[in-house]
């Protein structure tokens, strides 16, 4: 198989990455494999060394920035890589170099793979030396939007670890993820492999005699490292014999120095320097342990050296330690500076023999992460993207359909035409076009996904043309739609964040809108609870009702109602009223306050007139004397005294005859 690997950085350069490369390199071809380099070099020419097989564009220094270089996307390097007749593309950065990969690949029709090495949310304190939260959440968003972008747009994504491959989908990456923690050399550790003389005279050096207790970091010294807690926890230690070694070098060196000389400290703490990549299994030899208190790392790659030196570790709490150390015999944990120094003390008060029989179960766990196995499962990647990428998808017609893109696809080995809608944001992110190669595995997400879009659409239009409350369009979603619970939130969640629906705002407006048409509170809390609004936005929304429109709609609904009561007493067409008012949702209060105040027409006497002559129509067929009860009873319910309506049969002429 040839392969190209696409890197910013690499040898001479020095760091995890590169490192991470050399190995693979190694391991691929020790299987067989043809590697091809692709980096860059600070110049203005193309340059190629076709014995070593490495292509190197031009790029610029970047001083402040480790004095890493920079190159442009945007280069004429493609002869070359249509000489090597690439079987697959690995990127390893997300800049100059790995771009320039990603467009090769899809110009020439190569398949990409790309490792996500770094987890850049942990150092956003770079653009935000204040320590803004805006700065730091639009930094966040930023990281996670380009890490979501371009993990989307290769064939395939390796993680070192769970935690990175986790984190990569939190942030939305659907490519194939496969773990693959980076593999070493571990023969460089190997104390047979080592020279004694030099590891004996970096202690001598250091002024360190025979029995000197030493913990050693290895590593950029940043301060997303936290080298000051392992500092701390040096000021925190009886035993003043026990010395912190730092290799390395970074832009926060200065700082960790003037800690060091402020806790008065430096006579134990030793700032190294940074030291060639070949001297540095001997640095850890020298030493005793291992300690660092980084939770940025993606795997932990000096974690693992430390190990296969045969050195206990002290870390952090993180998921990338989880299979490294065993508590108490490959390392011990920590969360801060006053555990880190409990648990060196406890370490050193064991005796050097019982110290050095751990050290054959530190090199133990290391086995995982040997270059032969690395390989191996790097080229399993590789040969699964070439296969799966033999089964993409050409887009023939596109059209556009509100929030969405419908894609036509076709494959050689299916006959039919496929038709899917994708978002229009993921349709500008992929940057699909007519005859774009589209990826199985993405075509095969978004078909889970069609109902979803469908139900997008038709749920948009609906809320945009007819108020909904959550609840009114969950229930016609279930209606109509056979999404899962989870589906469906997710929706309403999405349509909650770009304000199409919202809750509080339908409760104000429903509840205005039906009190200006006369409804009373109660009858407004009623339709919106029936609408599924909470109580407590219910009773906030009454609260906020305007009483005197209250009393006013009451008032009008009194004078509808008093149509309706004509044959009766005043004082019953006065009860009667206040008693539907309560009816229809007024409180006692106000229904009473109405009531009071209502003129009617006093002329009971007409009233009572009137009420007899319908109750002798009512009850004429009935015998004389229960004739006479029916409508005294029917008088007395409308109010009437029974001394006013014997009066009245007294007088009648159907009972005096």
């Amino acid at each position: 198989m040839n392969v190209g690997i696409f890197t910013d950085s690499y040898l001479p350069d020095i760091n995890g990455v590169v490192t991470s490369i050399v190995t693979l390199k190694k391991a691929l071809e020790q299987l067989g494999h043809t590697v091809f380099i692709v980096s860059n070099h600070i110049g203005t020419r193309i340059l190629y060394d076709p014995e070593e097989r490495i292509l190197r564009l031009p790029g610029v220094e970047l001083k402040h920035l480790y004095g890493y270089t920079m190159s442009s996307p945007l280069n004429f390097a493609r002869e070359y890589l249509e000489e090597m007749d690439l079987d697959i593309i690995h990127t390893q950065h997300e800049f100059g170099v790995s771009l320039y990969g990603r467009m090769m690949g899809k110009e020439l029709n190569i398949p990409v793979v790309y490792t996500y090495h770094t987890m850049y949310e942990d150092y956003t304190h770079y653009i935000n030396p204040f320590d803004l939260n805006h700065i730091e959440k639009a930094g966040k968003w930023v990281v996670k939007s380009a890490s979501r972008k371009l993990g989307n747009t290769v064939q395939a994504v390796i993680a070192p670890s769970e935690k990175t491959k986790e984190t990569l989908y939190e942030y939305g990456v659907r490519a194939p993820i496969y773990v693959v923690p980076t593999g070493l050399d571990l023969d460089r550790f190997k104390l047979e492999n080592l020279e004694l003389e030099k590891i004996q005279n970096i202690r001598e050096q250091l002024g360190f005699h025979e029995d000197t207790k030493t913990l050693v970091f290895v590593g950029r010294i940043a301060k997303e490292k936290s080298i000051e807690i392992p500092i701390e926890a040096l000021s925190l230690l009886n035993d003043q014999d026990i010395h912190l070694i730092i290799v390395g070098a970074g832009t926060d060196e200065e700082y960790y120095q003037e800690l060091t000389w402020k806790k008065e400290l430096d006579h134990r703490v030793h700032f190294i320097g940074k030291i060639p990549s070949e001297q540095i299994p001997y640095y850890y030899a020298a030493f005793d342990g291992f300690v660092s208190a980084s939770l940025t790392e993606t795997q932990g790659l000096t974690y693992i050296e430390a190990l296969a030196s045969g050195l206990n570790i002290f870390g952090r709490r993180d998921e990338v330690l989880y299979d490294l150390i065993d508590e108490g015999n490959t390392g011990y944990y920590f969360d801060d500076a006053q555990e880190l120094s409990q648990k060196i003390e406890h370490f050193f008060s064991l005796s050097r023999e019982e110290r050095q029989k751990k050290a054959d179960l530190c090199r133990e766990k290391t086995i995982p992460y040997a270059k032969e196995l690395f390989g191996q499962k790097v080229i399993a990647v590789y040969e699964q993207v070439i296969d799966d990428y033999r089964l993409t998808f050409t887009v023939e017609k596109i059209r556009i359909q509100d929030d969405f893109v419908k894609l036509y696809l076709e494959r050689e080995s299916d006959e039919d035409t496929i038709k899917i809608l994708i978002p229009l944001d993921d349709f500008f992110e992929l940057k699909i076009g007519l005859h774009t190669k589209v990826d199985a595995y993405l075509v095969s997400g978004y078909l889970t996904m069609q109902e979803y879009y469908q139900a997008y659409s038709i749920l948009k239009r609906r809320v945009f043309t007819k108020e909904q409350s959550v609840f009114e369009l969950k229930q016609y979603a279930h209606h109509h739609f056979e999404l899962d619970e989870a589906k469906l939130n997710q929706l309403i969640q999405e349509f909650q964040e770009k304000n199409w629906l919202n809750d509080q705002k339908y409760a104000y407006e429903k509840a205005e809108y039906w009190h200006d048409m006369g409804n009373s509170r109660r009858n407004i809390a009623a339709k919106l609870s029936k609408a599924g609004i909470a109580r407590d936005l219910i009773d906030e929304v009454l609260q906020n009702l305007n009483t005197k429109k209250e009393l006013a709609n009451a008032q009008a609904l009194a004078q509808r109602l008093i149509q309706t009561v004509k044959l009766q007493s005043s004082n019953m067409k006065r009860k009667n009223i206040i008693h539907k008012l309560i009816q229809k949702g007024y409180s006692s209060d106000i229904a009473q306050e109405v009531g009071e105040a209502l003129e009617l027409d006093d002329n009971d006497e007409e009233a009572l007139q009137l009420t007899f002559k319908k109750a002798v129509r009512l009850y004429s067929s009935l015998p004389e004397e229960k004739r006479r009860q029916k409508i005294r009873q029917y008088c007395l319910r409308n109010g009437f005294s029974g001394q006013e309506i014997d009066e009245k049969l007294e007088m009648s002429e159907e009972f005096n005859d």
